[in-house]
């Protein structure tokens, strides 16, 4: 069976690209895969910009680490379940998935696993000056995937 995978972002994914994928799985008879990535690092750059503002201190606790994991995991719960539900109103086969590691190697292995044929995911936003010096982790799967790569911009 033909699947789209919905790449969900831990900052919260746009109704528009929920839509889009959800549409794109129905007029293709595929199944829809909505993927939620725990990124590694992510606790760490929760501490980096508190330690910057003062915050906390530079060395937070494991049970810090744990609580802001915790809370990503419980979003994460959140937005497939959000997918979920646009997928049954629209009579659209659903998986959903939770995975923890580095985002361009956990989004390239789901497609190669899954067997998509279209992945669609968020970029970040980025400050205008930022555009000159990096890319987003989305272009860069876009760039190595080897399926067709939908993006949208964060709202």
């Amino acid at each position: 069976m033909k699947k789209v995978l919905l790449v969900l972002s831990t900052s919260g994914t746009s109704a528009s690209a929920i839509d889009y994928a959800v549409k794109r799985a129905k007029d293709e008879g595929a199944a829809l895969v909505a993927l939620y990535i725990l990124e590694t690092g992510l606790a760490n750059e929760v501490f980096d910009t508190f330690s910057d503002i003062g915050f906390i201190g530079e060395k937070p606790s494991m049970e810090l680490s744990e609580s802001i994991m915790k809370e990503y995991r419980q979003r994460g719960y959140e937005e497939l379940g959000r997918v979920q539900v646009k997928a049954m109103e629209e009579a659209v086969g659903f998986e959903p998935l939770m995975e923890q590691g580095e985002f361009v190697r956990t989004v390239l292995d789901m497609i190669k696993k899954s067997g998509a044929g279209v992945a669609v995911l968020v970029r970040r936003k980025k400050k205008q000056i930022f555009k000159y010096f990096s890319r987003s982790l989305a272009d860069e799967v876009k760039e190595k995937a080897p399926c067709e790569v939908v993006l949208f911009t964060e709202e």
